[in-house]
């Protein structure tokens, strides 16, 4: 066993595994709401990787982290203004059994660093208020909250909060956005 942490793209076959680890890490941290559509979830290939990156993070050959960028489009432009090149950071999640490593700091760099080579100039992302973790990760990490709102699904609400980061074009990465 290692505690060394692969990272490396998403493949189709890991679909079932990152359903896995979206909810269980979402049910931990109380951000998962039944029933909230994530279309983007079943399209991996098109929606992320087409036009941006869907990384994995292994331990052991088991899927522990995950995390992926896209332009930024729908709701969140909406919502900011996203003018010249905006990456979206998306699906940043930690197995439960494996928080507090730096999994989540290796792939959110690692996403950064993708984002810079794809010629993209800032990150902006979405998170609730009540998730203390990922907020202290990205704030750790230079991103800064840009607008706070407050969100419905049925009759859940809660506050989002919409970061941004500007980034510098950075090395190449040596990890593959997604693999057919």
């Amino acid at each position: 066993m290692t505690d060394t942490l692969q990272i490396r793209g998403y493949r189709p076959t890991d679909h079932d595994r990152v359903l896995e680890l979206h909810r269980a890490a979402l049910d931990a941290a109380g951000g998962y709401i039944e029933g909230v559509p994530e279309p983007d979830l079943d399209a991996i290939e098109t929606t992320y990787c087409a036009n941006g990156a869907f990384l994995l993070g292994e331990l052991d050959n088991r899927i522990v982290a995950m995390g992926a960028i896209r332009p930024a489009m729908g709701r969140l432009r909406e919502q900011i203004d996203c003018a010249g090149a905006t990456a979206e950071l998306k699906r940043l999640r930690v197995d439960p059994n494996h928080q507090r490593s730096g999994y989540g700091q290796a792939i959110l760099k690692a996403l950064e660093r993708r984002a810079s080579e794809l010629e993209f100039d800032r990150i902006v992302l979405d998170t609730m208020e009540t998730q203390q973790p990922a907020r202290a990760c990205f704030e750790s990490n230079g991103y800064e909250v840009i607008r706070r709102h407050s969100i419905r699904f049925d009759e859940v609400e809660r506050t989002q909060l919409l970061y941004e980061k500007s980034i510098a074009q950075s090395e190449p990465s040596r990890h593959p956005e997604c693999v057919s």
